[in-house]
């Protein structure tokens, strides 16, 4: 019965000794030199202003090069549309397509009684126009399109990884 209590109380002590914090010395804790924030120059701690050279022309009708695919969402977004309203892809305008993360996995377009995973979720955004309507499809990334009647806004200022 004594070993059994020893045991239990050694085993205590190695226990609470390996959850303490050592101390520690500056000048033993790291051999690296310390510098000092203050001698950081200013320059290196704010990046240039881009010059009206460095911006690319961008055209707001047109989807942004950066998001591989978009161009064949949108163009079957438009055809949808078409079809939709019965008319020419052509009559139709991109207003914006953009990449995007949606609150949910409703990609902003939830459906009543549906149930979505809420993470946020990486998409597109393309909103189109004909006459003086706006249309809106939502995507997620794998592609899957859907026209949104009553769209709710992405995440704004969120990161989206590709």
């Amino acid at each position: 019965m004594k070993t059994r209590w020893i045991s239990l109380i050694v085993l205590l002590i190695l226990t609470l000794t390996g959850c303490g914090s050592a101390p520690t010395n500056a000048a033993e804790s790291s051999d690296l030199p310390l510098t000092d924030p203050t001698k950081i120059p200013l320059s290196t701690l704010i990046p240039a202003q881009p010059t009206q050279g460095d911006k690319p022309q961008m055209n707001p009708f047109l989807p942004a090069p950066s998001a591989p695919g978009l161009e064949g969402l949108v163009e079957a977004a438009k055809a949808d549309l078409a079809q939709r309203l019965s008319i020419s892809a052509s009559d139709i305008l991109v207003a914006e397509a953009k990449e995007v993360v949606w609150p949910d996995g409703s990609f902003g377009c939830p459906q009543p009684d549906m149930l979505y995973a809420q993470v946020l979720t990486p998409g597109y955004l393309i909103k189109l126009q004909y006459d003086v309507r706006d249309f809106e499809y939502h995507a997620g990334k794998d592609r899957s399109l859907t026209y949104c009647k009553n769209p709710l806004p992405p995440i704004e200022g969120a990161p989206s990884n590709t």
